[in-house]
């Protein structure tokens, strides 16, 4: 440590790192996939794996961004899940990307909620937000893209419009499902299913 700065201008300079650091890897991935999506060369490579415990290691790397708008991220995922074969890497960036847009467009001093349950042939994740919700006439457009929502406040992020296109691609790749809905309560709920083999 810099015995210029006191202890809490050191931790405040690492989170500053920290977030910076997230928000470019999240956006070179995002690039990185989108172009190897356009060229036919995305693939996953699944293995047996605990998803429970890759939403709980994305839950760390995603809480300083939250803590700097003063939101809460809650994590209702049952302690145990059925293995799935998926690709750890891919789930985990569709979390992020999941959590990096409710935390954008939820408001400060809310919570984004991330819900995980095993049904009887697949898991179901949905990452809510407490903000404005998305009117049902805008969302088939959501995951294309390029797509951004415009924001009411000044957050400043980064993101060209790749993350949720991103998503789908990830998902679809599973043999899986994805979407949106109202959560309850108000703000946009985001989900998508695993299979179960």
């Amino acid at each position: 440590q810099s015995p210029d700065l006191s202890a809490q201008e050191f931790g405040e300079l690492l989170n500053a790192l920290h977030l910076g650091i997230l928000g470019l890897q999240t956006l070179v991935d995002n690039l990185l996939e989108s172009a190897s999506i356009e060229t036919g060369r995305f693939r996953v490579f699944t293995r047996p794996c605990d998803l429970r415990r890759v939403a709980l290691e994305v839950g760390q790397t995603m809480a300083p961004l939250l803590t700097k708008y003063e939101q809460q991220l809650q994590l209702d995922i049952p302690d145990s899940l059925p293995i799935v074969l998926a690709d750890p890497r891919r789930i985990g960036q569709v979390l992020v990307n999941l959590i990096a847009n409710a935390s954008k467009y939820g408001p400060g001093g809310g919570v984004v909620r991330v819900t995980a349950v095993a049904l009887t042939d697949h898991l179901y994740f949905a990452v809510a937000d407490q903000g404005p919700g998305i009117p049902p006439e805008a969302r088939d457009d959501l995951f294309r893209w390029f797509m951004r929502r415009p924001l009411e406040d000044d957050k400043t992020r980064f993101g060209i419009g790749l993350g949720l296109a991103v998503v789908k691609a990830v998902v679809q790749a599973h043999q899986g499902e994805v979407g949106i809905d109202d959560s309850p309560g108000g703000g946009a709920r985001f989900w998508f299913t695993i299979p179960l083999n």
